[in-house]
């Protein structure tokens, strides 16, 4: 629209496929291979303009690829800066070759694309520091992310250390006695080594309990850490109680959150999630979830099987970037009383 000919036209055109390369090629950190020879061949496109006396606005070929690489040089920005501005000017300056030396063309070849340029910078400069902090965060949420799950891994490692570190220890010094005793006392051995059973079966009841997370679990303390996990990675939590639940104690629905939760952590680009409790039941909707077929539930297939074994049910979905989990405890009912007739006998 503000060439003046055919030719001032395609010299434009040719000029801008210069930052065009650079747009397509363009990351948040360092520079696209080739963006020197962009910055020489916008700035030859802006000479032939110029020198042929064509419309000013082919300096911004040379303004925008410019703006795209000299802000991230490492110091002397400013100068650069200034130097850009100063060679857009100095470029403008060929039209005197062909057009007469006036204050309306000094304007148009020295003034105009100095402050195009001037604008164009300051912009994209302004465009750049944004992007940095937008990366910041995104590094910043992701590395809290990554300790929330580190920091549940290091309390679960402190339980199995609770549980087995201490056992362990008295097998040891019983198997030790019951070895020393065999010979001189064989009754007191077999009775270590019957304790020593004992302890072992113990242990692996204590332990499955833990991976099944039915040691001191219940709904209000993983609703708090799941509420304070997922809150200090930036995700906006909203909690809905419709009826409380039945049963505090309930361990299935507490490792289905606590298991929800660590795979929002790991697994999703979530900003906000939702949970909602209805006596025997809690549903975990969370956004920035992945598009295509479900995948492999690991720790949440596991607990729906052991929900369906107690009569109770999990389900999983995704659907428009949301993930929805649902878990459903059994009921329990109290005892109903005894006929009349049965409580007089």
């Amino acid at each position: 629209m503000t060439s003046t000919s055919w030719w001032d036209g395609v010299v434009v055109a040719l000029g801008l496929l210069a930052p065009v390369f650079l747009l397509l090629r363009w990351t948040p950190e360092g520079y696209p291979d080739g963006s020197i020879l962009a910055l020489v061949s916008s700035a030859a496109s802006w000479g032939v303009n110029a020198a042929l006396g064509g419309s000013p606005i082919a300096v911004f070929a040379l303004s925008l690829a410019g703006a795209m690489i000299l802000p991230r040089l490492p110091r002397h920005r400013v100068i650069a800066f200034i130097g850009l501005c100063a060679a857009a000017a100095a470029i403008g300056a060929l039209a005197f070759i062909t057009v007469p030396f006036t204050p309306a063309t000094a304007a148009k070849y020295l003034l105009v694309p100095a402050a195009v340029t001037a604008f164009i910078y300051i912009v994209l400069a302004l465009v750049e520091r944004y992007t940095i902090i937008l990366l910041s965060l995104e590094r910043a949420k992701q590395a809290e992310a990554e300790l929330a799950v580190a920091q549940e891994r290091i309390r679960f490692a402190g339980d199995l250390h609770d549980i087995q570190g201490h056992t362990l220890h008295v097998i040891k010094l019983k198997t030790a006695l019951a070895r020393r005793l065999t010979h001189s006392s064989p009754d007191a051995a077999n009775n270590e080594l019957d304790e020593v059973q004992r302890l072992i079966a113990e242990t692996i009841t204590r332990t499955q309990d833990l991976v099944h997370a039915q040691r001191r679990l219940n709904i209000a303390s993983e609703l708090e850490n799941a509420k304070n996990l997922l809150e200090a990675t930036g995700i906006t939590v909203t909690i809905t109680t419709t009826n409380p639940i039945g049963d505090p104690e309930n361990a299935l629905l507490a490792q289905v959150l606590r298991e929800t939760t660590t795979n929002i952590l790991r697994h999703a680009h979530s900003t906000r999630a939702t949970i909602t409790i209805d006596t025997d039941r809690i549903e975990v909707i969370n956004d920035g979830a992945e598009t295509g077929p479900l995948p492999a539930l690991g720790g949440l297939d596991t607990l729906r099987h052991r929900l369906q074994e107690a009569g109770g049910a999990l389900d999983v979905a995704r659907h428009a970037g949301r993930f929805r989990t649902t878990a459903t405890a059994p009921a329990t009912h109290p005892t109903p009383p005894l006929p009349r007739s049965e409580r007089d006998r």
